[in-house]
């Protein structure tokens, strides 16, 4: 494997632990919560990340790169709208708590803002990480901030 090839590897994992990261954040800041993370939670979340987030980044960037328009501001933006769609899989693969799927404004309200977090600190992390990985300028400070979020997540558990 190519260098970039490991690089890209090393985005996917902090990348999804930082959405851990801050749904255990939320959880505590809002509702003060601790010990909310779950082994179904993690599980049903890197399940969705690993088949369903990565292939939507990554089809996210090969249509700004062929329209020509592969911007980083514009790259997250369409990140974190296409994160809506995990946050609302997630409800679903966890239990909604209803028989029926969960509304459209489920994301905002006290049930699916953590999720909603979750998923677009993924987001935004995952574009400043592809991002990084065309512009060597700035791997150096994703480098490290993937670390605290790698040191933020073992400290979790």
């Amino acid at each position: 494997m190519k260098t970039s090839d490991w690089f890209y590897l090393w985005i996917a994992i902090p990348c999804y632990m930082a959405g851990p990261v801050m749904y255990a954040m939320t959880m505590y800041i809002l509702y003060q919560e601790t010990n909310v993370l779950t082994v179904p939670l993690l599980g049903w979340t890197a399940a969705s990340f690993s088949s369903v987030v990565v292939l939507f980044y990554l089809l996210t960037v090969i249509l700004l790169r062929v329209l020509k328009i592969y911007f980083f501001w514009l790259q997250t933006l369409l990140y974190m709208l296409l994160s809506l769609i995990p946050v609302y899989m997630t409800a679903v693969l966890m239990g909604s708590g209803t028989s029926r799927l969960p509304g459209l404004s489920f994301p905002f309200t006290p049930d699916g803002i953590p999720l909603l977090v979750f998923w677009e600190s993924i987001a935004v992390m995952s574009s400043w990480g592809v991002w990084a990985a065309h512009n060597p300028s700035i791997k150096r400070p994703f480098l490290l901030f993937s670390g605290v979020i790698l040191i933020l997540f073992i400290l979790e558990f």
